[in-house]
């Protein structure tokens, strides 16, 4: 997110700045989402182990399909800015609280200290924090006089940008899902991650918005 504001001329704002790390971080969502849903689905005993419970059992087929929704539920987020976004939010964010008191429980219960039992606690709870924080800093933003939010230039900035952060999120969670599947995760990831990256850059380049475009050019062209 902090290179694609660093390249993106349009992000000259803080208002487009906030919307540029928040359409990054539902895209990160949404690639988390996929991928655990291709874990728990095509890899759970090697997801079980690597948290340190018992493999086999069916409820990682419900553990991937609720990762799935959530990561669906970002992608829908990315393009919404009603309180659509909030309800994002707040359902994963009990989601991972959720999960974090599990994992915590047992270490306390049974002094399992597995990575995936401890470490991926840290993700859990930094993601709803800093989404909460931009929401919130976006919300701010939109009170302001000077805000755009809801304008024809605005909005036509907003999709350039989704354009490449959908395809990135759906090509890392989809990589590393078949990755995962094929016993080659990281591969997967970057492979997913280069194919979203090149198809976002050549669809934002074949629908570019000028950066200097206005809210009074638009509405001439329509």
């Amino acid at each position: 997110a902090g290179l694609a504001v660093r390249l993106d001329k349009g992000a000259r704002t803080r208002e487009r700045r906030i919307e540029v790390f928040l359409i990054y971080m539902f895209a990160l969502g949404a690639a988390a989402g996929i991928s655990n849903w291709g874990g728990h689905i095509f890899a759970a005993d090697q997801v079980a182990e690597s948290i340190g419970w018992a493999p086999g059992s069916p409820f990682q087929l419900e553990m991937g399909f609720a990762n799935l929704s959530y990561g669906i539920l970002a992608i829908i987020a990315m393009g919404r800015r009603d309180g659509f976004r909030e309800a994002t939010v707040i359902g994963a964010t009990v989601m991972a609280v959720g999960a974090t008191l599990v994992h915590l429980w047992d270490i306390a219960q049974t002094g399992n200290l597995a990575p995936g039992n401890t470490v991926q606690n840290i993700m859990n709870l930094a993601r709803p924090a800093l989404l909460i924080g931009l929401l919130a800093a976006s919300r701010r933003a939109e009170r302001l006089p000077t805000s755009e939010a809801g304008t024809l230039a605005f909005d036509a900035w907003r999709g350039s940008v989704i354009a490449v952060a959908g395809p990135i999120a759906a090509g890392v969670g989809v990589g590393l899902g078949v990755g995962l599947a094929v016993g080659q995760p990281l591969g997967g990831m970057l492979l997913g991650l280069a194919g979203g990256a090149a198809f976002g850059l050549f669809f934002r380049s074949r629908n570019a918005v000028p950066a200097a475009t206005t809210e009074r050019d638009l509405t001439t062209a329509d």
